[in-house]
Formats: structure tokens, sequence, C-alpha cells
């Protein structure tokens, strides 16, 4: 192996985006935030059936913004970029055009433009017909069913498109003209065939996608070409710097950043999604995996993320932007304050209940979630935020149990990745909630990750052990033991949400 390593990471998340400078040695990774900034759908209304899209432009401008900075910095200490990576959250896609201008908006997956095509679809092919072939859970977002949204569009995307490119895949188009899908992210569309690795034409055939735009599908660690001439003009960036497809599913680079031992880990990536899942060498597609939604996602390496989606801090995100609206204005530690001092287990609900998916005023959602089921109303923010904490700290026990029992794992301890690994409560809250020694890894994974798989691809690395032996010997984190008085009351409490 050769000396550290300087690569740029952009990753983009649902809430915000950052652009990281990560260094990599044989030894040790640090990182340093370039440039954040702000994420979130927004209305439209020139799009066919789409109303709810990502404001791609804004998010490139900021992109390049970065690594302006980068490039910046790198000259300053006279030092070179090794390579950049970028890494997004799954299931939204550009449709590029000839001219590789977007057909249209990018839809988000908030949208609910797709909840017709997902009953449709399901009866029309039978979700044990399509589990089987995918092995990924049924979600009304995955791209297979936002496909079919298109398909019946009166705007006609599909027909005017002439690629699909997952959105990371599409950002690294924008910066090097690379036109093609990196496997991670192409597993999380449903449309994968999980036994060929290819893309399943039958499933295409069924959502009206012409095979045409599916594109070429590469591995994590693929260089995918330099930088473009006005991109090494605007950022000035050397025109040599090489963009390498990482583990483009943001949960993927998180997890290849996780320090765990796959045989005995149940791990957590903690952000505006709480991702609960084993690392597993091969698919499991069985009809206990199908009834319990558990997914089958490709990792680093070949590996499979055998995990369960529960709705995470988005709930506390959506609450702190009901607050600001409302005038009260709180960080996230006076968040955090709040829901302590309130009283623990008063409300419980599920915090994947449909009526919490869309974004708007989650106060009042939760208020009438708890009504829904029968849960005392929570009277001020510290019980909503409480609420909130409380419910996910309970389904993520609740899927961290199950993913276990499926995969057959004797489950040591969970180890908790991403942004809600800093937060204590909620750390806690999991190990009482499961029972489990809680461990916690960075908090900066994601972007760790996509750096790790671009020094994996520069040093011919194919494993991910000695890249996690890297993180655990950067990267201290904090344990939360299961406090056994707690855990019957969060049992009994787990008992009223599954009533």
């Amino acid at each position: 192996m050769s000396g550290e390593r300087r690569h740029i990471a952009i990753d983009l998340g649902a809430s915000s985006g950052r652009v990281m400078e990560v260094l990599v040695s044989r030894a040790t990774v640090r990182t340093r935030e370039l440039h954040r900034f702000a994420n979130a759908p927004a209305a439209s209304a020139r799009s066919g059936n789409v109303r709810l899209c990502w404001p791609f432009e804004v998010i490139f401008e900021h992109i390049i913004e970065g690594l302006t900075i980068a490039a910046t910095n790198a000259a300053a200490d006279g030092g070179t970029i090794d390579s950049i990576g970028i890494d997004a959250w799954a299931v939204d896609y550009a449709l590029v055009d000839d001219d590789g201008e977007l057909v249209r908006p990018i839809a988000a997956y908030r949208d609910t433009r797709t909840h017709e095509p997902f009953a449709r679809l399901r009866a029309q092919l039978g979700d044990a017909a399509i589990y089987a072939t995918t092995g990924i859970a049924f979600q009304p977002f995955n791209t297979l069913y936002q496909f079919a949204a298109d398909a019946a569009d009166p705007i006609a995307p599909l027909e005017r498109a002439l690629q699909m490119l997952m959105l990371p895949d599409f950002v690294a188009f924008r910066l090097c003209g690379a036109m093609q899908c990196e496997r991670t992210n192409a597993s999380t569309t449903q449309l994968l065939d999980a036994r060929t690795g290819r893309w399943s034409h039958t499933l295409a055939d069924a959502a009206g996608v012409p095979a045409r735009i599916l594109p070429t599908i590469v591995e994590a660690g693929t260089r995918l070409g330099e930088i473009l001439p006005d991109i090494a003009r605007e950022t000035g960036l050397d025109a040599a710097t090489p963009v390498i497809a990482v583990a483009t599913h943001d949960t993927a680079s998180a997890v290849l950043a996780a320090p765990i031992d796959p045989a005995y880990d149940i791990y957590v990536s903690s952000g505006t999604w709480s991702l609960v899942g084993a690392e597993l060498r091969a698919p499991m597609t069985s009809d206990e995996a199908r009834a319990a939604n558990i997914t089958n996602e490709i990792g680093a390496f070949g590996s499979v993320r055998f995990l369960r989606n529960v709705a995470g801090l988005w709930l506390v995100q959506q609450l702190e932007a009901a607050f600001k609206q409302d005038g009260r204005r709180r960080s996230w530690p006076e968040l955090a304050a709040l829901a302590e001092a309130a009283e623990p287990l008063r409300s419980v609900i599920d915090p994947d209940d449909a009526l919490l998916f869309e974004p708007g005023n989650m106060a009042a959602r939760l208020r009438a979630a708890c009504v829904a089921c029968g849960e005392p109303e929570p009277r001020d923010d510290g019980e909503l935020v409480r609420c909130a904490l409380d419910s996910v700290a309970l389904a993520t026990a609740r899927a961290a149990h199950m993913v276990a029992s499926i995969a057959g794992i004797d489950v040591q301890r969970i180890v908790i990745v991403g942004g809600g690994s800093a937060n204590h409560l909620l750390n806690q809250l999991i190990a009482d909630a499961s029972g489990f020694v809680v461990e916690t890894g960075p908090v900066e994974c994601t972007a760790i990750g996509n750096a790790l798989m671009q020094y994996a691809a520069l040093e011919n690395i194919t494993d991910a052990a000695p890249l996690r032996a890297i993180v655990r010997a950067s990267c201290a984190g904090s344990r939360f033991e299961p406090d056994p008085a707690c855990h019957a009351r969060m049992r009994d409490a787990a008992a009223r949400v599954m009533r």
C-alpha cells in the first residue's frame, strides 16, 4: 500500500448534502467537511404526474462549490486530490435525453404518484414472484413503481429518454461523462435479478420500461473516467482527477465503514431512515424473509445487505421544521434535552405509519397517529420528540430481532453508525428496547465508506476487512448497556404498538 491518499466524497442525503475531504492511509482515516448544504424535495408544477421533485441544478451548484474548495485547499498545502466519488440515497433516478439533459425534473420518492402502480403491479405479478426474483422489500417508492408511474404519465418521459441513471450515476455523468449504473444502487430498484445480477426484463416489461434505457451495470470500485475539461476549469481541479464508482447507495457506503463483525453484529445506519441489517454472503429470498419485508441489497465487494427499513430521524427532522415554522427554533441538542426530560414511553406509535411518510406538519400528524391507536396525545414539544424517539427505538429493536432470527445470527451487539449515532438518548433507548449492547461507529460513516472504496480501487484492495480495520483504529465509539428494568418496560410498550 502507498502512503496517505486524499479523496473527495460527495455525500448526498435526502435532508442535506456534503462535500468531504477524507484522508486515508493503511492505518488512519481523517475527515474534513468542506461544504454542507440543506436539501429537500420541492413542489413541481410542470412535470406531468410528478408533484414532488429534487432541485438537481441547485444540488449540482453546491457540488461544484465543494469541489472548488477542495481544489483550493489541495493547492494551498501542496497536495493533490487522488479521486472523487459520489453516493446518494436509493431508488430515485434521472431520465436523460440524447443531449444529456433531463427529460423532466428528478422525481422524489415521497411523491404519492406511485401508490396506484404499487398495488397494481403486485396484484398483476404476485409478491412471491417479485420477491423471488429480486429479494427486495416492498415499498411504494421503489424504482419499479416509479417507472410504472412514468409509463402512465401523459408527457411520456420514458419514450423521450435515452438512458436512466440513478442519482449518483447522474452526478458522475455530469462530472466525467460516463453513463453507467453502479451495482449497489441498481440493486435497490426492485428491477435487478438477484440470481443473475442483470436487469429483469420481465419486471421492466410489466412496468412499461423500454429495455434500451436501462444502463450498463458496473461494480463498486470501477474507474469511470477523468473529470470533464469544463469541470476542471470551473473548479480548479487537475484535469486528470479520476471519478470512481464507489458503493453509490449511501447505506452501502455506510455499512462498508461500520466496524462490524458480520458473523455476530447487527448494524444500524441511523439518519433520516434507520436501516437495520446484517451483512450476508448471499441473498435470502425465503417466504419468511418476504413476510417480514426484509430486503436483500447488494453491498461492497459482492456482499448482501439483509436489512429492514425503519422510519428514523425523519420524524424528528419534520418536528424540528414544524417547531421552527411556529416560531420555536430548536437545535438538535435542545430537542434531545426536551425529550430526555419528558415522561418515557407515555405515547408510542408505529413510525412507519403511512400517515407520517409525506412532508408536512409532523406535530399534528404524530398527535393524530397517537389518537388513532389509543395512545395519549403528546402535550408539548418534549413529549412529541420523546414519542418519536421511543417509537423509532422500539421499531429498530423489532427489526434487529427479526433480521437476526431469519438470518440465523447469534447477536453479540448492535453497531450504530451515521448521524443518529450522535444521539445518545436514542442509542440508549435502542439498547434498552433490544436487550443488546449498542456500540457506535463513526458519525461520518457514509463519507468514510465512500472514500474507503476509492482507496480500495486505487490500492487494489478486494475485501472489506482491512478497510474496517482502519476505521476501528481511527474512530473511537461509545458503548450503551441495556438496563434490565428499562428493557421490561420497553417490551410492554412494544406490545402496545403491535396490538
